[in-house]
């Protein structure tokens, strides 16, 4: 598959920066290696380490397998992520203005007339907001103004307070 310039920079800077660790970690082992005879007659006056035995541990996979069972189940569960994206593509492309079969049949002419959204029992019972209140002032919206102040609670969810009454 081919990649775009921005992934192939993406994987030139990650292969350098792995290059790197890896010179880094090699540098490392040599100065390690290089030092540990030299600091044996030290390490040698040091207590020694139980030794113990894990149960089991011969049964246990050696780091190659490891590394291996990892990149296994890495690339299953990419493997898995990939189709699931494609599958949620599929069943979303129908809702994508001009893509899919709906388009012919969810695009309304630019004519056709636009109903007011429905009104909801709540919103009848609840006075009118700030902004509503700057409409012409009927008598409707005069009673609203006088109701009683509401719970904590609804508070919460006004913008601003109510106008005071003189």
């Amino acid at each position: 598959m081919p990649t775009t310039p921005a992934q192939d920079e993406f994987l030139a800077i990650t292969r350098k920066s792995q290059e790197a660790v890896i010179a880094a970690i090699k540098t490392w082992v040599e100065t390690v290696k290089a030092a540990a005879p030299r600091l044996s007659p030290l390490t040698d006056k040091l207590p020694k380490m139980p030794s113990f035995g894990m149960p089991l541990a011969d049964r246990l996979p050696g780091r190659e397998e490891t590394v291996a069972n990892a990149y296994r189940l890495a690339e299953q569960v990419l493997a898995n992520q990939r189709k699931f994206a494609e599958d949620l593509l599929k069943l979303m492309t129908p809702l994508i203005p001009g893509q899919g079969e709906s388009a012919s049949v969810s695009q309304a002419p630019e004519s056709a007339p636009v109903s007011p959204a429905p009104v909801s029992p709540a919103s009848t019972s609840e006075p009118a907001s700030p902004a509503a209140k700057s409409k012409p002032a009927g008598a409707a919206a005069k009673s609203t103004a006088r109701r009683a102040p509401k719970s904590a609670a609804a508070k919460g969810t006004r913008t601003r307070p109510a106008p005071k009454q003189p």
